[in-house]
């Protein structure tokens, strides 16, 4: 019976994955200027962030939707910093491909970065839990067994989900290099939508 958290923790990191966000954007930025071997770097980084969002919410649930309400400086950087990353995709233009990388793990810390510096994601886990609580009695007080392949479940649906990212990427990735600048610039925009749209809810909402 309790592979049904491991199920449990699959879906709702899908459903929690699956809308575009910094993470799913840069695998697919980084397939179609790449490869999706160095995407899947992102997205197995992005896994362990997503892993310890839900772990922060599942301990600190209440705390953490009182931090975010009580401590608004922190929704404001994160509005900047999607601004100001939207800006610089949009200003790049596609680089060759190295073979050899000098920053093997680079790829995994974006990864890791992009996934566990996302507010709304931490409220969705805090949302996700307090269900589950009613639901099925899950807390930070269950057995380790249960927590272990609910935060398996977790990794393996946001590694999943952005793979499938990645293979949108895989589609374009032989496009010529214009498109390539086409895509970058669309996920720069994309970001500054998000941060402007999270800049409006701040002052009117």
């Amino acid at each position: 019976m309790i592979v049904i958290f491991f199920i449990l923790g699959t879906f709702a990191s899908i459903v929690g994955a699956v809308a575009p966000g910094a993470s799913n954007l840069a695998v697919i930025k980084t397939t179609v200027n790449e490869n999706i071997s160095q995407a899947l770097k992102i997205g197995y980084g992005a896994g362990i962030g997503e892993v310890l969002l839900a772990f922060l919410a599942l301990c600190f649930g209440v705390a953490v939707q009182d931090f975010f309400v009580t401590n608004r400086w922190v929704q404001f950087v994160l509005v900047f910093v999607l601004i100001i990353v939207g800006i610089l995709l949009m200003r790049s233009k596609p680089k060759a491909v190295k073979e050899h990388s000098s920053a093997y793990s680079s790829k995994y810390v974006t990864g890791f970065l992009l996934g566990v510096v996302n507010p709304p994601v931490l409220i969705y886990w805090v949302v996700v839990f307090s269900f589950l609580h009613k639901s099925y009695s899950i807390s930070n007080m269950s057995a380790a067994p249960i927590l272990i392949l609910f935060f398996i479940g977790v990794f393996l649906g946001k590694v999943v989900t952005l793979y499938g990212y990645g293979k949108l990427g895989y589609l374009i990735q032989n496009k010529k290099s214009n498109f390539k600048c086409f895509v970058n610039r669309l996920v720069g925009v994309i970001l500054i939508v998000i941060g402007v749209l999270q800049a409006i809810k701040l002052f009117f909402f």
